[in-house]
């Protein structure tokens, strides 16, 4: 950054780096130097274009007359001027952003706890169980019964009679859901529910008798995937069984 200014705060024993960082620096820069003047490597890189810079400089024939019309000055940098290139790269593009990781973490640890409040401030997490209970209901329908007489349009319903609500065909319909199989939690952005029926999103019922459970496995699974992702990253790997048939497992673990 500044040879001269770093020579002598060296010979006084004040240091920018702690001096086997800088010597191991210094010792890949020279290697580095090396290598590409003697073109056994080319990469392109700031090193590479001040070496070519040096090539030209070195190669180039200037005329002294133009020089001293136009006072043109031409100059390359030695190594130890690189060298300081090269630090203030280490400085301002890495140790900054690190840094910047480092405080960000340190804060995010200090906060850790995941809170009620914090849970309900997860939209998108809340789009993605929405889509998946869409897409994978809990259960493919649940009954009711007619409490009375009921005239549905041109059917009669009478009083006693049992309704099959078929979950699993509502939430596959294309007249409701645009490409159904596809998994899609931005259907369930405010403005796109507000374009459907309420009734065609039922993964918990609906009515008096709806789960009685509801909220509760919703902020369980909000509280079970929010702590599994901040301490696990999942991949797909070539063991990764690639099926859509969830619901048979779902049934057959009910039976």
């Amino acid at each position: 950054m500044s040879p001269r200014l770093a020579s002598y705060l060296g010979k006084r024993g004040y240091s920018l780096f702690p001096k086997d960082a800088s010597d191991y620096i210094t010792n890949i820069l020279n290697q580095i130097l090396a290598r590409r003047r003697q073109h056994l490597e080319r990469r392109n890189d700031f090193i590479q274009m001040m070496v070519d810079h040096e090539e030209e400089e070195t190669n180039q024939q200037t005329d002294k007359k133009e020089q001293q019309q136009w006072g043109t000055l031409k100059k390359t940098l030695n190594d130890k001027e690189i060298l300081g290139q090269a630090m203030v790269f280490l400085v301002a593009g890495y140790e900054t952003t690190n840094s910047c990781e480092r405080i960000m973490i340190f804060s995010s640890v200090m906060k850790d706890e995941v809170t009620h409040e914090k849970l309900n401030q997860l939209p998108y997490l809340d789009m993605v169980i929405s889509e998946t209970l869409r897409k994978y209901p809990p259960f493919i329908r649940f009954d009711r019964v007619a409490s009375c007489d009921y005239q549905l349009g041109n059917y009669h319903i009478p009083k006693g009679s049992i309704i099959n609500v078929p979950v699993y065909p509502i939430h596959h319909d294309p007249n409701v859901w645009s490409d159904p199989e596809k998994f899609i939690p931005e259907r369930f952005l405010p403005a796109e529910k507000a374009k459907r029926h309420p009734m065609t999103y039922l993964p918990f019922g609906d009515g008096p008798r709806n789960c009685i459970g509801m909220r509760f496995a919703l902020l369980e699974a909000k509280l079970g995937i929010a702590k599994a992702l901040r301490l696990v990253e999942f991949q797909k790997c070539e063991k990764t069984e690639v099926s859509d048939d969830f619901l048979s497992i779902i049934i057959l673990s009910l039976i």
